[in-house]
């Protein structure tokens, strides 16, 4: 154990280690690297041109994109340092007296983000004619900034301030290009147009952009443009600040306590059905104690965010150590929800006592801070505390997150092998297997939250000096003041980024405990699935009373998508849970009627359902061979004899005689009208229990789910925007992997619904039965598609969506089907071989037809994906 802890603690040390080592190194570096001032003189003769767009359409936040387009004389001393190497400091020199005017210290923008470095390339004189006394360089510069905060954004030579209904846009430019020619200023305010424009523009473009062309003595003008945007626009940037951030802090966690009242209301019913065997009241029981452990942890993780949100924490403020004092308490509240996980599991005592070391390393520092010495808001700034403190909150960072996994591995245990899910070997897990699986998940998402903190520490300070000692100054009133330089930040940054990994990854393990009580619901409908097949034949039908409620809640639990939020706010997200639960309702309750075993027989006229079981299989199998055989005899005798004649019709009287069935009195009946008896064996499923058709089924849609698995994470996660809020999100890659697993897993519910409900959902063949799951899968997609071009927001995927589930459970549906009459199948053949006996060639085709029009559609959705993904997860930084 303790050389597994010592392990997981070098791993993650490993950052903040190399950022000691290359402080030392600027330390030592020589500060004359920068080449005395930027030159502001020789800066006269060059021309600057700035454009400014806020792109309105189709997104939650507006996009502000800046493009500066400079013509700069060889003659100007830093000019052939613009040709060098992006990561030398002479570069970095050279552009920074472009960008941000002269200045020499550390400087970070963390809202601004760039696709690619400046482009720097040959130009001729502004004139427009070579010349042959001076060269010329054109360099251009591209940045955009999300508007999605409260305050002021920086974006390129632009500032937008944004306050509730109004954005004020303002050309800031360097100081060093103050005494340039400025030939063109562009703002273009988006659909909502300008409010106010100082000066006045001095023309206007046919979409609404404003241009001024100040003349050759005017220097950089003093442009303001005020814009009134779009209220979801200006809604969404106010998401951060109270009480905004309240409603949306109080509605996120309304999806899981709707998920517990629901759970609650299936515990009420339990008990009425019958009196459960040990292994269902073993698996109930497990149900309703985790719901009471769901509840406390969504209480302690997203009470924490309520709380939170209504100080401000969220807000984009320049007191930006501030908020660093809201940090450590995520230990704390990690560690409850671990201790509340590692209680349901009931572990061995040798992890309960290393569940209360961890316990212990997270609570004590947060709970007593002046024993370990810890001050947030100085710990992230230079010049830093010690060692011990660094290495106390390494410790508790550390604790905070592997008690929580080990908690969740330790649950999903007990849910799977109570539930009878999973059979392991060993009925106790092993310490040391387990706290190997755990700190290899630590170390991994370590890892990538190192490298993701680095990799966004480069782009905010990009055009900081990096050969920058710490070094000593006088300010206007006289006294001797330390100017830290870049390695000092660069350690504040990686101490700033420690004390927020557990607020960060919280969300990360905080967000996948819908498959845990997937499980739960999971394991009591397999109990109860077992029993009552061992009691009863007629309990081999499909599901009914209690199991068929439990179905209906795992269908918003597990395999609906989570569809999204408005104007960047989590406020409706509990209604999506509802709105999922009776869409599936609605169309059982609509459509089961037309459920083959719902249909009344021709004589006594009680539904089908009524005597339809797996002990019939064998015989309706055995008819619908028959059936297949005499209706081949009928096309085959066409002829006009008195010997053809009386062979169709003895064949007719044959058909008529396979239709006759037995009412659940015993006495003579007939099957219903339309239902043959290929109609009624399909009906059955492959298996003999609803409980196997649905995992029957399940498996099914794994093979087919990998590509739309792997393409939702690609538009979602890799393509874009979206591929730069993953590169730049802590968690953001191994984010990935996580939601493809989950995707598939969501898929995987669906198809167990399908083969549970088998028997409930209308149709006479898989695909028809999958149309009816997929409507009520796409139905909640299509209000809040609805509401999203009502708000004008992005789509992203959701009509891929809801084509690829369409897809997914009709090839399923179709599987299915071919399994029912797998016993037919002659060696040697595939499986497609039997499609012919499931469907008759005319509706054979009509079934390729249709998989083909999906397909069709599905590729055609693709190609009109859109590139209007939203920003990356803020995370504010240092601010020297």
């Amino acid at each position: 154990m303790a050389w597994c802890l010592r392990g997981l603690f070098s791993v993650l040390l490993v950052g903040l280690l190399s950022g000691s080592v290359v402080a030392e190194a600027y330390a030592v570096a020589s500060s004359s690297a920068s080449d005395g001032s930027c030159d502001a003189r020789g800066l006269r003769t060059a021309t600057v041109e700035a454009h400014l767009r806020i792109d309105h359409e189709d997104r939650t936040y507006a996009k502000a994109s800046a493009t500066t387009t400079l013509t700069v004389p060889m003659s100007w001393r830093p000019a052939p340092h613009l040709l060098l190497s992006t990561g030398s400091d002479r570069y970095r020199r050279a552009m920074r007296c472009l960008a941000r005017g002269d200045h020499d210290g550390v400087e970070t923008r963390w809202e601004e983000w760039r696709v690619k470095d400046p482009a720097v390339k040959p130009a001729t004189a502004p004139s427009g004619e070579e010349s042959s006394h001076k060269r010329w360089l054109e360099v251009r510069l591209s940045a955009h900034a999300w508007v999605a905060q409260r305050g002021t954004v920086a974006v390129g030579p632009w500032t937008v301030e944004v306050s509730r209904t109004r954005w004020d846009v303002r050309l800031t430019p360097p100081d060093t290009l103050g005494q340039a020619r400025w030939h063109e200023v562009t703002v273009d305010p988006g659909r909502p147009g300008a409010r106010s424009a100082e000066p006045r523009a001095t023309t206007k473009e046919d979409g609404g952009a404003l241009v001024w062309r100040p003349s050759r003595a005017q220097g950089a003008p003093s442009v303001e443009v005020g814009i009134e945007p779009a209220w979801p626009r200006a809604f969404a940037a106010l998401d951060d600040s109270p009480p905004y951030a309240v409603y949306s802090a109080v509605g996120g966690s309304l999806w899981l306590i709707a998920a517990v009242v629901a759970v609650w209301c299936a515990l009420i019913v339990l008990p009425r059905h019958g009196v459960p065997d040990p292994v269902e009241a073993k698996a109930v029981t497990n149900l309703r104690n985790w719901s009471l452990t769901l509840l406390g942890v969504a209480l302690a993780v997203q009470g924490r965010d309520v709380s939170l949100a209504a100080a401000g924490a969220f807000e984009n403020t320049p007191d930006w150590a501030r908020g660093a004092a809201y940090a450590p308490y995520a230990w704390l509240t990690s560690a409850v929800a671990g201790a509340l996980l590692l209680c349901f599991a009931r572990p061995t005592r040798a992890v309960a006592l290393l569940g209360a070391v961890l316990g212990v390393g997270a609570a004590v520092p947060v709970l007593l801070p002046g024993v370990t010495g810890l001050d947030p808001e100085r710990f992230v700034q230079p010049p830093g505390p010690g060692y011990v403190t660094v290495g106390v909150v390494w410790g508790a960072t550390v604790c905070s997150f592997a008690l929580p996994l080990l908690g969740g591995a330790l649950a999903v245990r007990r849910l799977a092998v109570d539930g009878g899910l999973w059979r392991p070997r060993r009925q106790r897990p092993r310490t040391w297997l387990l706290m190997t699986g755990v700190g290899t998940v630590v170390a991994l998402i370590g890892g990538s939250y190192a490298a993701a903190v680095e990799r966004d520490w480069n782009r905010a300070s990009w055009l900081s000096p990096r050969l920058d000692p710490t070094r000593l100054v006088i300010d206007d009133s006289g006294a001797v003041q330390r100017e830290w330089g870049y390695g000092a930040w660069h350690q504040a940054e990686l101490r700033s980024s420690l004390l927020w990994f557990t607020e960060t990854s919280q969300w990360w393990w905080f967000g996948m405990w819908w498959v845990l009580t997937g499980l739960a619901v999971l394991a009591v409908l397999r109990s109860r699935a077992v029993r009552t097949a061992r009691a009863t034949t007629l309990a081999r039908r499909g599901p009914k009373a209690v199991d068929r409620l439990l179905l209906l809640l795992l269908f918003p639990v597990m395999a609906a998508m989570d569809i999204g939020v408005y104007t960047g706010s989590e406020a409706v997200v509990g209604s999506w849970f509802f709105l999922n639960f009776f869409a599936l309702a609605g169309i059982l309750r609509l459509t089961g009627r037309r459920a083959v075993p719902a249909r009344p027989s021709s004589g006594s006229g009680e539904p089908l359902a009524t005597t339809l079981s797996a002990t019939h299989r064998a015989r309706l199998l055995d008819r619908a061979r028959r059936y297949r055989e005499l209706h081949a005899g009928l096309r085959g005798a066409a002829g006009q004899t008195d010997e053809d004649t009386a062979a169709r019709r003895d064949m007719e009287t044959r058909l008529r005689r396979l239709h006759r069935w037995r009412a659940s009195t015993g006495s003579p009946d007939r099957l219903p009208r339309d239902v043959s008896v290929v109609d009624a064996v399909l009906a059955l499923g492959p298996c003999d229990t609803w409980w196997e058709n649905g995992v029957r089924a399940a498996r099914f849609t794994q093979p087919v789910a990998l590509v739309f698995s792997a393409v939702l994470v690609w538009d979602k996660q890799l393509r874009g925007d979206a591929l730069t809020n993953t590169l730049y999100d802590r968690i953001g890659l191994p984010d990935v992997a996580t939601q493809f697993v989950l995707w598939q897993i969501g898929y995987a519910a669906a198809g167990f619904l399908l083969g549970a409900l088998w028997q409930e959902l209308p149709g006479r063949r898989g695909p028809a039965k999958a149309l009816a799951l997929a409507v009520a899968y796409a139905l909640p997609i299509g209000v809040f598609s609805l509401g999203n071009w009502s708000l004008g927001e992005e789509q992203t995927t959701l009509a891929f969506a809801a084509a690829s589930m369409l897809l997914i459970l009709t090839l399923t549906g179709v599987r299915m089907d071919v399994e029912t009459f797998r016993g037919e199948l002659l060696p040697g053949r595939g499986s497609l071989s039997l499609l012919p006996v499931v469907y008759r060639t005319r509706y054979l085709s009509m079934q390729f037809a249709w998989v083909l029009a999906q397909a069709a559609a599905i590729a055609t959705i693709v190609q009109f994906f859109a590139d209007n993904g939203g920003p990356p997860w803020m995370f504010s930084g240092v601010s020297p």
